[in-house]
């Protein structure tokens, strides 16, 4: 990229993952900045216009004076970047004579936006949107953004879809008129992490997806159907692709081995994801006494409940020694948040399984911080065959 100045020289990544470490054949590679992981196509325009107009379930996240409009598998966290040259992170970009992102300059926000799926491996990170104050009346333009550009995929007004430093990357800009600053969005994801590589149709559906979901960031959130088809047609290739993945493992595992009573299938990032446990006696005297329980009551379960060690003699040790209450329920699920932490687990019976989801307590979290991932995974699971 022409006038990229400089990027971020230490980053540091977050993760929090749930349940045990697994081995896998899948391994994390790297590719250099200066070279592109695949050949890419450009957009159709007819293709880019069902993405970006596909309904988008959302919420709001008000944080650092900000109101955002996220899609619900969307977090987004403020990053204190210092603003000064002794700052971890430095990113410069010039994109014209008056404009110019600075992470030093006085006034300049980071936003960091991350993906609850996880389609690559240790890969949740989507980039990052910045707030930049407009000192000299810029008015920028999408066409200052592609002259700094390699090569330009897709375009219109204010996104683009365009190689930078050797990386394909998402950019959305919109002026915030009353306080008179430019919210810029560039995206950042590590598809090379992603075994096997995805094709170049799967990278450009996610930076569409992305461009998405930063073109809705600042508009209102109207009436939503949070119904099954509502989330899936929201989802991109590549989301997709790995529910189907893990899927289709955990049913030929079943299919595969008659004895098998729990399997726990492993995102890339070799972390088991969720369990999901054959519909047997056992289970069903479990969910029995779960679901005596009305919404919002208690159940206090003792290390020593004889009908719960079934659950933890087979690797999946949520409910033991503490007080779960009945967060909300229905015929099919139930979830439960454990009283000793916050901590929430989800449960959702079919006819040939059960699927246990544990949802862990982080050091630092909103109270509503799992909602929108719970309300997805219920769906997910009532219309998992």
């Amino acid at each position: 990229m022409k006038n990229l100045i400089g990027a971020a020289v230490s980053l540091i990544i977050f993760i929090s993952c749930e349940g045990k470490q697994k081995s896998s054949k899948y391994e994390n590679i790297e590719v250099p900045n200066n070279q592109s992981a695949l050949e890419m196509e450009h957009i159709d325009s007819a293709e880019a216009k069902k993405i970006l107009e596909t309904p988008v379930i959302r919420y709001q996240n008000s944080i650092n004076g900000y109101q955002f409009n996220l899609p619900f598998n969307y977090r987004i966290n403020f990053i204190d970047s210092g603003n000064d040259s002794g700052s971890y992170y430095q990113f410069q970009w010039k994109i014209n004579d008056k404009f110019s992102i600075d992470s030093n300059a006085k006034g300049f926000k980071r936003f960091s936006v991350s993906n609850f799926i996880p389609y690559i491996p240790s890969g949740a990170g989507e980039g990052d949107f910045f707030v930049v104050p407009d000192l000299h009346s810029a008015q920028l333009k999408i066409s200052d953004v592609l002259k700094t550009a390699d090569e330009t995929f897709f375009t219109d007004h204010n996104t683009a879809i365009i190689k930078l430093d050797g990386r394909v990357r998402a950019f959305f800009f919109e002026y915030l008129p009353k306080s008179k600053e430019y919210l810029i969005y560039l995206s950042n994801t590590p598809f090379w992490n992603k075994k096997p590589k995805p094709t170049s149709e799967e990278e450009l559906n996610q930076l569409l997806h992305q461009l998405r979901m930063a073109k809705s960031i600042m508009k209102p959130i109207g009436n939503q159907n949070k119904d099954w088809n509502s989330y899936k047609n929201q989802l991109s290739i590549l989301e997709k692709d790995f529910f189907n993945t893990i899927n289709t493992e955990t049913k030929n595992a079943f299919s595969t081995d008659a004895n098998l009573k729990v399997y726990a299938p492993a995102d890339q990032g070799n972390f088991e994801y969720y369990t999901v446990f054959k519909n047997n006696q056992e289970l069903k005297a479990v969910w029995a006494k779960l679901q005596s329980v009305p919404k919002n009551g208690v159940i206090s379960i003792t290390e020593g409940d004889k009908m719960f060690q079934y659950l933890s003699e087979n690797n999946f040790r949520f409910f033991y020694n503490s007080n779960y209450k009945v967060i909300d329920k229905n015929t099919s699920s139930a979830i439960f948040k454990r009283d000793s932490e916050d901590s929430f687990c989800l449960i959702t019976q079919n006819k040939q399984f059960f699927i246990f989801k544990t949802f862990p307590a982080l050091t630092t979290m909103s109270k509503d911080y799992y909602k929108n991932e719970i309300e997805f995974y219920k769906e997910l699971f009532e219309n998992y065959n």
